[in-house]
């Protein structure tokens, strides 16, 4: 379900080792990351002023509704509302690492 849930996310992320970013950073190993630190990409200074750490808790808050939970940032995307959907997303990104 997670990769299928990912598929509203490829229009800007990829998630390929080594992959190049696009609108957004490749997410690639993203769990466990720290915020803002995908090599290459040009962080928001919302996000980058964000600190901490991408786990499952700050991603599914993040990925909830990504312009209340980090004002300013550039993600240009409504979120989604539904939890499972959001634990099967972070469940398919922490698997590709």
């Amino acid at each position: 379900m997670g990769e299928q849930i990912f598929k509203r996310c490829v229009a800007c992320h990829t998630v390929d080792k080594g992959g190049q970013n696009g609108l957004g950073p490749n997410l690639h190993g993203v769990v466990g990351r720290a915020v803002a630190a995908a090599p290459n990409f040009g962080y928001s200074p919302a996000l980058r002023a964000k600190g901490g750490t991408w786990d499952a808790a700050a991603l599914d808050t993040f990925l909830t509704a990504p312009a209340k939970a980090i004002p300013g940032n550039r993600m240009a995307f409504a979120g989604i509302p539904e939890a499972a959907e959001r634990e099967a997303l972070i469940l398919y990104l922490a698997e590709q690492k």
